[in-house]
Parts: C-alpha cells; structure tokens; sequence
C-alpha cells in the first residue's frame, strides 16, 4: 500500500539516521519530500540518492532556529506545491552534562536545539493544514523523554516534546489535523562497534537493537491515512526498553 502516495511531506532534521531513514521511506512510497536543515553536504548527498532512485524530492538549507528562514521556508514550499500534508519533526542536539557542571549555556541550548525547530515549524505549518483541512504532524522524541541520569537537559527536551504533542493534538484535532509522537528506544548507528552493538542489545528484551527504518515505520503508519483516529500519542519503538526502563540503566 502507498501509505503517503502524492502527499508533500516536510522533513526536519536529517543529519542522522532516522532522519534519512524516514526520507527514503516516504520517498519510495511515492510522496513528494521536502528535506530541510543546516547542513548542506547532508543534503546534498541525502537528495542525490534519493533522486538516483526515482524518487522526489527537494532540498532547503536552512537554520532552523531562525523563525524567520523558517517562515521564509514554508513559503517556499506553499509556492512550490501549494500545500504541505505531512511535518516531522526530527532536529536534535543530544549534548549533555550532570548537572553540577552544567553551564548556563549548555541548558538553554538543549532546549533550543530540540524544541524551536519543532515549535517554529509546527507555527507555520499548522495554518496551512487548517486551510486544506487535513495534516498529518509527528514529532521525534526518545526514551530520555522518562529520565536519564546525567542528561536533565536532554531529558527535560525530550520530555516537553511529549506535552507539546498531546497539547497541539488537543488544539487542532477539530481540523482534521493529528499530532502524534514517535520516541525511539535504542537504534544503531553507523559508528558503534560490534561489541556497542552487542552490550547494549543485550538489555533489551528483544536482546537486538532497533534500526532507522524500524522508526520510519512507524513515523509512516502515524503519516498516512491508516491512522485518522489516533492523535496526541506517544509510539514507543524501543524492543521493549520502556517496559523497564529503570532497570536497563
């Protein structure tokens, strides 16, 4: 099934993974895909393989803590399709001290980092989605969102993005718009080794971890028409992690 086949999906924050995971899905299922962020050799690279394997797909450098560009983006993308259906919001800094060395600089910009991107997109977008009455909004969060020690500003964004969801869910669920939340678990990266791989697989219940295309299923399921009754909830895709998540420490 071509769960977001000709819908125009606007991407934030694909410099990792996830990000890149969720682009490529929803490009071979035929959406039309905006990539947006800071980095223009992420892009770049993102678009061309993409591209090379029929998929569509546009690319906009843009710093997202900007309102302005942010603004500035939005319209580009109304100009350029005349509406936006889907908005994932993927762009995070996981950077993170205890707390007794934690600076002022370091809390605000936690912050910062992942939630303006969200809260600036989601301002700009949410009016478009009214006016065609329909959206679909899904904002990327990870099991730190509960607690983690030595990462209270991590975790304190993490955890705001869990009630901006279900607040925004509340808000525009009257326009047949739905917000919901996919908070990830552990995913493996291109960098950890096999014996990361194996010692962190070893506390999961499902004694694996999880991959980048296993968050952009989900995300896919919360995008598409599959869906329409579930808004302002939280997916947790984690082989089972947050069941004891306490005890996985």
């Amino acid at each position: 099934m071509d769960i977001v086949k000709d819908r125009v999906a606007l991407i934030s924050g694909i410099n990792d993974g996830i990000g890149r995971a969720i682009a490529v899905r929803f490009a071979e299922k035929g959406a039309k895909v905006v990539i947006i962020g800071d980095n223009q050799k992420n892009l770049n690279e993102l678009a061309s393989g993409i591209k090379a394997s029929g998929g569509n797909i546009e690319q906009i450098t843009v710093e997202g803590k900007n309102s302005g560009e942010i603004h500035k983006t939005v319209g580009a993308v109304m100009d350029r399709f005349g509406r936006i259906d889907i908005l994932i919001n993927n762009a995070e800094n996981s950077s993170a001290h205890g707390i007794c060395n934690m600076t002022d600089d370091d809390w605000h910009q936690s912050l910062s980092d992942n939630l303006d991107p969200m809260f600036f997109l989601c301002r700009e977008v949410i009016p478009v989605m009214r006016e065609k009455k329909y959206g679909r909004v899904i904002n990327i969060s990870d099991l730190n969102y509960i607690g983690w020690p030595g990462k209270a500003n991590y975790s304190a964004a993490k955890s705001a993005i869990f009630g901006f969801t279900r607040s925004l869910a509340l808000e525009v669920a009257k326009d047949n718009i739905t917000v919901n939340c996919v908070a990830k678990g552990d995913i493996r990266c291109a960098d950890m080794t096999d014996e990361d791989v194996e010692k962190a697989a070893a506390r999961l219940p499902v004694k694996k971890l999880g991959t980048p295309e296993d968050v952009a299923l989900a995300v896919g399921f919360f995008a598409s028409d599959t869906s329409p009754y579930a808004t302002g909830q939280t997916l947790f895709v984690c082989g089972g992690k947050s069941m004891y998540f306490s005890m996985s420490i």
